[in-house]
């Protein structure tokens, strides 16, 4: 047989169920995600924020003229920060009443909602001890106080509940366990007992999240709460009864209170055992690709650490978890609603405890779960801090504290005058002249490649492979894939590679290093090869 051009492409995702053999989806990946069913390099990311005293545990994110404001809880409570559009960030704030008691079991919901008593907008920050467990019916206290402020939140009077909080302008509503769902008098933070609020028990079991919901009549407020093993939806109807509660579903379950978000007004979550969505009905998310190495894989015990979060830009939402023996999320499984699509990724610099999407920026920002070296600071005369080498009285040092990074910025890790470069890789299906639409009993030779890609810095290629299904993985030495070839033999890659079952990983991992692919051609040809493995 001649040597044949061979297009070299896999179906978009990556497979990680099942064998490698019997797919056609690309086998394994890291910080890379598919585009026009194609992989290409994930966005960088640059630390905005080392400050933070504690892990996040919930976060919140509002824009208000040209800043946007950050509030983020932690087991000593609440804190607060002012990002710039450039990113540029202030000093970060405790907002936390001085009543709260410190817990290292809090985890926190936030929203925003307009009080009529003082014609302001505010931030509404709840906590309850659920960390650990997400029955647990042990309640917290909610907090309220001005949306841009830096003043201590002060505690609702008499809004105690086990879930969360969640604005339905212009009502807010607090839930929790057995069912119970209150709502505060329309138009006010602070009175739940006086005008049209009202409370009402809507299921047996306990309410963990709830979240806006666009199908009210007219501008109607309406929303949909999860409880442990129902979905349930609140509508507005006027009268002595407020609203109307029905069950969407009582069959249903979810992992973490954090798990849910919506994408362009349908929702999407975990459950304890399959992904679920609702777009007028709840039905399963189909996932071939990756669903038992995620629930396989899953630290079970830190469940309510799994976290959502969405980056539109791509079409992709993100579930942070723990995976395996950790203890804070170290991993994303990312569902591509525009390609339809899974794949997955392990999170940098140890992980991550908290994100949300910050539409200023077109990114999401995503909190770090470990301590940063002091580093030395100034204060601007507008409170910014500005990272400095320089000699200046206003210098100081700032503590140790927990980083937030803004992601999808550039192609490197950013920290400071610290530049790191960021491996991502991807690698494609088995190509086999066995499995082929005429099968030979044959292995494939590469002579060479033609890459194709939009590309900046270097990157490498490497044959890997088997004889069977069973023999052990032989790999090439790396090949260069030049970004500017200064030579004509270094617009190809030449192998001379044998394999029955055979895969290419290519990877990039230069500063400033980016690549798009493209249509890679591969010239191949029969040749003799042993069914039986070297290495066993």
């Amino acid at each position: 047989m001649p040597l044949q051009p061979v297009i070299v492409r896999s179906e978009p995702g990556i497979k990680r169920d099942g064998t490698k053999f019997e797919g056609n989806h690309y086998v394994d990946g890291q910080w890379c995600r598919f585009q026009r069913g194609l992989p290409r390099k994930m966005g960088g990311y640059r630390a905005l924020q080392d400050q933070l005293d504690g892990i996040a545990r919930g976060m919140h994110v509002h824009n208000h003229n040209a800043y946007t404001y950050v509030h983020i809880g932690t087991s000593d409570g609440v804190f607060r920060f002012r990002l710039e559009q450039n990113g540029n960030s202030s000093i970060v704030t405790n907002r936390t009443d001085p009543s709260y008691v410190s817990n290292n079991n809090a985890l926190w919901q936030f929203d925003v909602a307009f009080n009529t008593a003082n014609a302001q907008n505010e931030i509404l920050a709840h906590y309850a001890p659920n960390l650990e467990d997400i029955s647990s019916d042990a309640a917290g206290q909610l907090y309220a106080g001005f949306d841009n402020g830096t003043a201590p939140l002060t505690p609702v009077a008499g809004i105690t509940v086990s879930g969360g909080i969640v604005a339905l302008a212009p009502y807010v509503f607090a839930y929790g366990s057995d069912g119970f769902i209150q709502w505060s008098r329309a138009g006010y933070t602070d009175d739940w007992t006086n005008g049209d609020s009202g409370s009402a028990r809507v299921t047996s079991q306990k309410i963990v999240k709830g979240l806006p919901l666009r199908s009210g009549a007219g501008n109607a407020p309406s929303g949909l709460f999860w409880s442990l093993d129902s979905v349930v939806r609140a509508t507005y109807v006027g009268g002595a009864a407020v609203f109307q509660f029905d069950t969407i579903t009582s069959q249903s379950s979810i992992l973490s209170s954090q798990s849910v978000i919506e994408y362009d007004g349908i929702y999407y979550w975990c459950g304890v055992d399959r992904f679920l969505m609702f777009n007028g009905v709840v039905r399963e998310v189909p996932n071939n690709l990756n669903l038992n190495w995620f629930y396989d894989n899953l630290n079970f015990n830190q469940r309510q650490k799994v976290f959502a979060v969405k980056v539109p830009r791509w079409g992709e939402i993100w579930w942070c978890y723990p995976r395996g023996s950790a203890t804070e999320c170290t991993h994303a499984v990312i569902y591509n609603v525009r390609e339809d699509t899974w794949y997955d990724t392990e999170l940098p610099a140890t992980g991550r405890s908290a994100g949300m999407y910050a539409q200023v920026f077109s990114s999401p920002l995503m909190i770090g779960v470990i301590d940063t070296e002091t580093t030395q600071y100034r204060i601007t005369e507008a409170g910014d801090l500005r990272v400095t080498e320089d000699e200046d009285p206003r210098i100081i040092n700032d503590p140790k504290g927990y980083v937030v990074w803004q992601h999808e910025y550039g192609t490197d890790e950013i920290n400071g005058s610290q530049i790191r470069p960021i491996t991502s890789y991807f690698e494609t299906a088995d190509m086999s002249l066995i499995a082929s639409e005429q099968p030979q009993n044959m292995a494939m030779r590469v002579e060479f490649l033609e890459p194709d890609f939009i590309q900046s810095g270097d990157m490498t290629v490497r044959i890997t492979g088997r004889a069977n299904a069973k023999a052990g993985e032989v790999t090439s030495d790396p090949q260069t894939i030049y970004s500017t070839p200064t030579e004509k033999q270094q617009q190809l890659v030449y192998f001379r590679e044998i394999r029955r079952e055979l895969r290419f990983r290519f990877e990039s991992n230069t500063l400033g290093g980016n690549y798009q692919m493209g249509q890679i051609i591969a010239h191949i040809e029969a040749a003799t090869g042993t069914v039986l493995g070297e290495n066993p």
